[in-house]
Order: structure tokens, then C-alpha cells, then sequence
């Protein structure tokens, strides 16, 4: 019986920690998709701004 207590203990003892680690990676991952979410909305506008510009350059060159 006392084995057996024994092992419940240690058995929710270890679901606690791995709920707890989960959660700590959980968190890990979202800033990490964070940041890699900013480095392509930068990567994105820059585009989009090297092609408005182009946009704006053909059209005042105006070619016959």
C-alpha cells in the first residue's frame, strides 16, 4: 500500500511538471512565430514598396 502511495505521488508530481513545461513551450513557440511573423511583414513591405516605386517610375517615364 505504501508503494502504491508512493507512486501516485510521484505520478502527479510528473503530470505537474510536464503541464508546466508544455505551457513554458507553448509560450516559447508563440514568440518565436512572433518574431518570424515580423521578419516576413518586413520582408513583404519592402516588396510591395520596391514595386510601388517601380510602378511610379514606369508611369512618369511615359514610353511612346
Amino acid at each position: 500500500m505504501e508503494d502504491e502511495d508512493s507512486y501516485m505521488t510521484l505520478n502527479l508530481q510528473l503530470k505537474k511538471r510536464s503541464s508546466s513545461q508544455r505551457s513554458q513551450v507553448k509560450f516559447k513557440d508563440g514568440s518565436v512565430m512572433s518574431h518570424w511573423y515580423k521578419i516576413l511583414l518586413g520582408i513583404s513591405g519592402t516588396v510591395n514598396g520596391i514595386l510601388v516605386l517601380t510602378l511610379i517610375s514606369l508611369s512618369l517615364l511615359d514610353f511612346p
